[in-house]
């Protein structure tokens, strides 16, 4: 059958330019299944910043890996998944695909990482308030991680000050939300002043204007202006002069927990002041936060009860926005770089 597929065509540091990296391919694809395979079919495909990291490792003339939900329309002996099955998983930017579904290492990378195996949704845990796009949001990787951060690793308390740099994406936007439920104060970055309302209205106790390449002294005096008796909790999306900014305002016990840094993987911004120090004398604890090792059968239920029923109670909101048509997804992926003003929460599109 005749599928398409977007491949990387050349590796680009920086800010991606979308039309040059990425190159659509129409090819036919062998429907013939082999023990364990399945044909599937995409139906949304998720475009996030960390997509970066993969595209820059992925081989050219190789498919562009992602996130993504699938349906499965053929399958094969002993297959895990019988047609009519939802699934989520790593199944990149392709309309259709065979796989088995099992992990996927993935070896070109500066850290080796592994692609976790194809799960099934259960159709009943999606409805109107939490549709079957969230799978890739607020209840899928987004949801994990905001989640996982605050039950595994982060210990938020009643007068905790908190910040999240990068606030107004899935991942800040609902991190916000649930430390305010925790009792803590929320204080986010973001880069518009229409986000930065957005955040506002979701119960940030205090936003601050944040653009990458501010010099560290603008953006010192902006924290210490809404965090005056220092920052107890720091959720780190962005790296750069926030970081360093807010690694000088640390209290003791404080802890960090750090998710991507936008400053080195799309900056390319290396330098900064020297931060062992400001670790050392608060005692910090510092953790990388990488959700796939929460991607369990247990951890997933757990979230759908805990944060999805939170979300049907009208206790968190969340937002996405959804595009549309297979040809759109390296401009809704580049969206997240030159249209950063525009877009609130999770990106994702569905091939329609």
């Amino acid at each position: 059958m005749k599928i398409e597929k977007w491949v990387v065509a050349e590796h680009h540091e920086g800010v991606p330019d979308v039309e040059r990296v990425y190159h659509k391919v129409t090819e036919d694809l062998d429907t013939e299944l082999g023990d364990g395979q399945m044909l599937f079919k995409t139906l949304y495909v998720s475009v996030d910043p960390y997509l970066q990291g993969i595209t820059l490792d992925t081989p050219i003339g190789d498919h562009m890996g992602a996130d993504s939900v699938m349906e499965v329309l053929e399958s094969g002996p002993n297959a895990p998944f019988r047609p009519g099955d939802l699934v989520q998983g790593f199944g990149g930017w392709r309309s259709h695909l065979v796989s088995d579904g099992t992990p996927a290492l993935w070896q070109t990378g500066t850290f080796p990482m592994v692609f976790p195996a194809f799960r099934k949704l259960n159709p009943d845990d999606y409805d109107e308030r939490l549709p079957l796009s969230t799978a890739l949001g607020v209840l899928g990787g987004p949801g994990m991680t905001a989640w996982g951060t605050l039950n595994k690793f982060m210990t938020v308390k009643p007068g905790d000050t908190v910040l999240i740099s990068g606030a107004s994406g899935a991942l800040g936007s609902l991190l916000g939300q649930l430390v305010r439920r925790a009792g803590g104060r929320a204080i986010g970055s973001t880069s518009s002043p229409a986000k930065a309302a957005y955040l506002r209205e979701l119960g940030f106790d205090a936003v601050i204007d944040y653009q990458q390449g501010d010099d560290l002294d603008t953006v010192g005096e902006a924290l210490r202006s809404v965090a005056p008796d220092g920052i107890d909790k720091y959720f780190d999306c962005l790296g750069g002069a926030i970081t360093d900014a807010a690694f000088s305002m640390l209290n003791v016990d404080s802890q960090v927990a750090v998710c991507w840094q936008w400053a080195t993987q799309v900056g390319n911004d290396y330098t900064g002041p020297r931060l062992l120090p400001y670790i050392m004398f608060p005692r910090t604890t510092i953790r990388g936060i990488f959700s796939l090792e929460w991607f369990t059968e247990q951890n997933w239920a757990a979230l759908h009860e805990d944060l999805g029923g939170m979300i049907r109670r009208g206790e968190v909101d969340y937002i996405q926005t959804v595009r549309h048509g297979f040809d759109d997804i390296p401009a809704a992926y580049g969206s997240l770089y030159v249209d950063r003003a525009v877009n609130r929460g999770k990106v994702l599109v569905a091939l329609d």
